[in-house]
């Protein structure tokens, strides 16, 4: 068993030109908030960057032929903008034909609190929110991790989420599956898993569930993104990998893209810089 795929995260078209606008005290605040952004002397239009860097993520792909490419979140950084879903559109349709995409819900697809409505538009663009698929024996289960940060108008999507995860990993446990790899938008922690809830993570009420699951059924790995940076941690035998953005970066990594090749014992992955 050999293969591999390239994980991307927060392409986010429409980022750059929302960041550009933002005036001194109100970048003050995000460096306050732990979101590194820039102030920008002049403002920015369209999403010029993010069509190169997305572009780019997508020629790296053609040109490494991974089993699949998986896109964990933040497709868009305004949903109702039919502009912004176009461009990403237009550019993911230069992949491979051979080289499937699967989609991973963010807080900027489905809403900070998700609702029926936002549930259903995403549906709608991408297809299931949660699901699972197999290649050789490693079972790969895409959650959307929006619903768990703050399920409050979705309370049975939580519920339904977390039958899910609990049946898929059952079901590896006694069939011939080596790895459990799972793909998310938010992350668990960022330190420890018993920190306090933040913008940043899954909340630790919910959290906890999660790692529970993931220890029991020894998952092999978490994807994730949401932090425009490089974070890595290891729970147990779980290994935890947030990966910095295909668009505008918020930390010292520059945008990029992750390969992750996969074989009978392990799993090997390393970030490709795309950015300057």
């Amino acid at each position: 068993m050999n293969f591999s795929f390239v994980q991307m995260a927060d392409p986010q078209f429409g980022m750059y030109s929302s960041i550009s606008k933002l005036t001194k005290d109100e970048v003050a605040d995000r460096h306050k908030r732990g979101l590194n952004v820039n102030y920008s002397e002049v403002e920015v239009e369209g999403f010029e960057q993010e069509t190169a860097l997305f572009t780019k993520a997508i020629e790296l792909a053609n040109e490494m032929m991974p089993s699949f490419v998986v896109i964990c979140g933040d497709m868009v950084h305004d949903r109702e903008s039919d502009e912004q879903f176009g461009e990403l559109v237009r550019i993911s349709e230069k992949l491979d034909d051979k080289i499937p995409i699967r989609w991973v819900a963010g807080n900027h697809d489905v809403g900070e609190t998700p609702t029926s409505d936002t549930l259903d538009k995403y549906r709608e663009r991408f297809g299931k929110d949660t699901y699972s698929f197999t290649i050789e024996n490693t079972r790969f289960i895409t959650l959307n991790s929006a619903v768990a940060f703050d399920p409050s108008e979705v309370v049975d999507e939580w519920h339904g989420l977390m039958d899910f995860l609990e049946g898929e990993l059952k079901a590896s446990a006694i069939g011939s599956t080596k790895h459990n790899i799972v793909f998310m938008h938010h992350p668990l922690y960022l330190q420890d898993p018993g920190e306090d809830d933040n913008l940043f993570v899954i909340p630790r009420q919910r959290r906890l569930k999660i790692l529970d699951l993931f220890g029991s059924y020894n998952v092999t790995a978490l994807f994730t993104g949401h932090l425009h940076r490089n974070n890595y941690q290891m729970y147990g035998s779980t290994e935890l990998i947030s990966s910095g953005s295909v668009g505008y970066p918020l930390g010292d990594d520059p945008s990029g893209v992750r390969l992750v090749e996969i074989d009978e014992e392990h799993i090997h992955h390393r970030y490709v810089n795309i950015g300057r």
